[in-house]
């Protein structure tokens, strides 16, 4: 029976899910600026729960960006310490391809969607914008079609264009409003643990969960940007 803890909490909302063989339960709250405070209350939570402690799970899922630069880090370091204090390998997975799983749980009829874009997006201010493009592949899997890219407005409006998506999730900020022709078909959701499970499982079996240690996070945006925005808030 295998057992698996996934984080994320690389975008405002923070989330927790843990699967011990069919069983799942997790945990989430949308409350900007409180991961650090929330996340280890909720894995601890969800491990006594069903009664087992980190030693006992077999990998730990961990979104790795594109986001938050501060969420990242706060969800990967606490994955990051509990790996290496149990020895266990860690599934790194993109935030955007997450974020479209979270919405497809949320769709009644997912078969509306295979084998059409879907386009994830995230703003990440300073006039860009964080995107990826995934369709729903016949066996119910997620394959990316674009690379997550980080792209300033005119340029993310074109890959709209060029992907023509059935969905566009996330956030667009004030890229998308409701004059343009793509207004309708935008949901707004953040990503969610419970939709890494699946992913962890699937790179699991297969071999691909990797030492903590091997993994880095996808930023897309240089860390010297954040480092000037943080910069411009404290003056």
């Amino acid at each position: 029976m295998t057992s698996f803890l996934t984080i994320e909490t690389s975008t405002p909302a923070c989330s927790v899910a843990l699967q011990v063989g069919s069983a799942v339960t997790y945990r989430y709250s949308q409350e900007p600026r409180s991961h650090t405070k929330l996340v280890m209350g909720m894995v601890s939570e969800l491990l006594s729960q069903a009664g087992i402690t980190v030693a006992d799970l077999d990998a730990i899922g961990v979104t790795v960006g594109p986001g938050s630069f501060t969420g990242l880090r706060i969800g990967f370091a606490t994955a990051q310490g509990l790996a290496f204090a149990a020895d266990l390998p860690v599934v790194a997975v993109s935030t955007l391809e997450t974020m479209v799983a979270t919405f497809l749980r949320s769709q009644p009829k997912q078969n509306n969607y295979r084998d059409k874009s879907i386009v994830a997006m995230l703003d990440a201010r300073m006039g860009e914008f964080n995107l990826g493009c995934y369709k729903l592949t016949a066996d119910g899997q997620l394959r990316a079609e674009a690379e997550d890219q980080l792209l300033s407005g005119d340029q993310a409006l074109v890959f709209i264009e060029q992907h023509q998506p059935e969905a566009i999730v996330g956030e667009a900020g004030q890229l998308l409003t409701a004059e343009s022709r793509w207004y309708n078909k935008l949901a707004e959701v953040f990503p969610a643990a419970e939709d890494l499970l699946a992913v962890t499982a699937v790179e699991y079996a297969a071999g691909r969960a990797r030492p903590a240690e091997s993994i880095e996070l996808v930023y897309l945006r240089g860390t010297e940007a954040w480092q000037k925005r943080k910069r411009l808030r404290e003056e």
